[in-house]
């Protein structure tokens, strides 16, 4: 085997290890000590291959995002159906996802609910493709919607971003983002469904016949 071969499994063997740590811990209580103690990894290999414990976390999210938004964009090419049956195939597609890869839900937990705050910014370019992938979904569902007088689409979409930072925020200073993973994602999709469907319908135009 080659020597870049090698190397190759090296770094992969360190960020397998390293997302198990991460998941399981989140950034502030993950230990590259633990990595090499468990994994049977030696330090030195670590730091040849990744600087610090930030550059390693960064890569792991970065992969986590990555495969998520790729799974989702996938699940999403299917455009049939109402509007509010593709809304809940795309949070089933987000929950089916993580059921099927819980290391990566520890990690996307970690950095959406509880970021280092020292590496929010470049967790948020990270996450960029991730938060166009829903701004296009959301915007495909309202075009295909008569809304009411004076709105567009991009106006809606926008104020749904900006609620949702809103709520994010709260979710997180609320203590709400504390315990197990899987239940927290639950809990935090429940409640992204229940509201972007609220304003789905809160700014369709009724039919005349609803009028009555």
């Amino acid at each position: 085997m080659k020597q870049d071969e090698k190397s190759a499994i090296s770094r992969e063997r360190i960020l397998e290890a390293a997302m198990e740590e991460f998941a399981r811990r989140g950034y502030a209580g993950a230990s590259l000590n633990t990595v090499w103690a468990e994994k049977h990894i030696s330090k030195g290999m670590i730091y040849h291959h990744f600087k610090d414990k930030d550059a390693l976390y960064l890569l792991c999210v970065e992969r986590c995002f990555d495969a998520l938004t790729a799974y989702l964009r996938e699940a999403a090419a299917d455009g049939s159906g109402s509007a509010r049956a593709q809304l809940q195939r795309y949070f089933d597609s987000r929950l089916r996802f993580f059921a099927e890869r819980p290391v990566l839900l520890g990690l996307f937990a970690d950095a959406s609910f509880d970021p280092p705050e020292h590496l929010r910014r470049e967790i948020a370019g990270l996450r960029s493709g991730f938060d166009a992938l829903n701004t296009d979904i959301l915007t495909r569902l309202l075009d295909g919607e008569t809304l009411r007088p004076g709105l567009s689409a991009g106006q809606v979409v926008e104020d749904f971003r900006m609620y949702m930072d809103y709520f994010n925020l709260h979710f997180r200073k609320s203590g709400a983002a504390e315990g197990d993973p899987a239940g927290l994602l639950r809990e935090h999709e429940a409640m992204c469904h229940r509201q972007l469907d609220m304003l789905l319908y809160g700014v369709v135009e009724r039919k005349e016949q609803e009028h009555g």
